[in-house]
């Protein structure tokens, strides 16, 4: 057991403080909470307060549909009250592969060693995420795993539902956009030299854009060598620039300003923002660790950066919908249904709502930028293929008026 210190406030609203004993952080909290306490600040032993070893690295890295999986078919055999010992061997005699077998062989010692199922999954938190823990670490506590089980099931299966709507939307535009691309290298590299011995004899006598279109693919052909040299030179200093804070952080603000597809980059960041928020809110967890976990699912650096004072705003007791004065909020409802929520009790089922609401216009301008994205891309296609063919065209009509 180690000794925590906290600072809180009691149901009246009260501060306090004191120490209590617990096995970790996680333990800690919920003893408080069941005491009516709301811990602000925990401090002590969080070093020592991972007795399943969640510092150390495990051998597997598992993938999000591995996760899905066996978060899906222990909530089927938790909730016809099979054994926990028992679930995971069942699940390690039909897992599909080594690795998941490897993951539930670890899981399963673990527990079969007097560990609770969250203290077995600490070592996989990087594959599971934050929220997953706390969610298992609740769920054992209440008596409710399969519940909590089911809750995650819907959740897993909702994100990567959204993810792949997001990969799915952008495959076609990204593929039209690369051939649009190499047609029009390919007609400069290839197509437009045959004709240079015809126009060599005419000098300034071509229309000037058939000079533009030789000289352009004179310097694609003498310079493609420099140019990939460039684009990869280019590619490595961004991607370098990138993985520095201040260089993510600006790559975030700026795909945020984009016209129309920074707002759904926004929309779709918030509704896995609230979604996880309202899921904690409701299965009892304090809502200073739940701003804290749900700010882990943005993954936009920027916003991540405008929603984390929130945390300070509600440790010094004053209403989250006060700290809802980001301007990604300018324009919404949002701080005045929070505030609505906070009043009535409801704030949970209302940032869940809230999600929904993201998620749905996130999912309708997405529609419209690539009902717009399309087109465009093709009209552009076609205007650059139809200028250069009209400008050699041109050439070869200027020398039959020559003649």
């Amino acid at each position: 057991m180690i000794e925590f210190h906290y600072a809180g406030t009691l149901a009246d609203g009260k501060p306090c403080q004191g120490s209590i004993r617990a096995s970790d952080a996680q333990a800690a909290r919920l003893r408080l909470l069941g005491q009516g306490i709301t811990p602000v600040r925990l401090q002590g032993g969080e070093a020592a307060a991972s007795p399943g070893g969640a510092g150390e690295r495990p051998a597997v890295r598992l993938k999000r549909s591995d996760v899905l999986l066996f978060t899906r078919e222990m909530a089927h055999l938790k909730q016809a009250n099979m054994p926990l010992d028992k679930a995971l061997a069942m699940l390690r005699e039909t897992a599909g592969n080594e690795r998941i077998k490897a993951f539930l062989a670890s899981v399963q010692e673990e527990v079969r060693g007097g560990k609770s199922l969250y203290q077995s999954l600490q070592p996989f938190e990087r594959d599971l995420g934050r929220q997953y823990l706390v969610l298992i670490r609740a769920g054992e506590a209440s008596g409710s795993l399969h519940t909590i089980l089911q809750e995650l099931t819907t959740q897993l299966e909702a994100d990567d539902k959204l993810r792949n709507y997001i990969i799915s939307s952008m495959t076609y535009p990204a593929i039209l956009l690369v051939v649009a691309v190499l047609s029009v290298i390919l007609l400069l590299a290839f197509v437009v030299p045959q004709f240079r011995q015809i126009f060599d004899s005419m000098g300034d006598a071509l229309p000037y854009s058939t000079q533009l279109v030789l000289q352009a693919s004179d310097f694609v052909r003498g310079h493609w060598m420099a140019l990939l040299l460039g684009l990869a030179v280019t590619v490595l200093l961004l991607s370098r620039w990138a993985d520095t804070a201040t260089g993510r952080r600006r790559i975030d603000a700026a795909v945020l300003s984009l016209p129309l597809m920074g707002k759904v980059l926004r929309n779709l960041q918030f509704a896995l923002y609230f979604r996880t928020f309202g899921v904690l809110l409701q299965r009892g967890v304090p809502l200073v660790d739940a701003l804290r976990i749900a700010i882990d699912t943005l993954t936009n650096q920027a916003l991540r950066q405008d929603m984390e004072p929130l945390v300070a705003v509600v440790k010094t007791g004053q209403r989250l919908s006060s700290g809802l004065d980001s301007p990604h909020f300018a324009g919404t409802s949002t701080p005045q249904l929070i505030r609505v929520a906070e009043e009535t009790g409801q704030l949970g089922s209302t940032v869940l709502s809230l999600a929904a609401r993201y998620e749905d216009e996130g999912r309708r301008t997405m529609g419209r930028v690539l009902a717009t994205m399309e087109p465009l891309i093709i009209i552009v296609l076609g205007a650059l293929v139809a200028f250069i063919i009209v400008a050699i065209l041109g050439g070869v009509l200027s020398i039959n008026d020559t003649i």
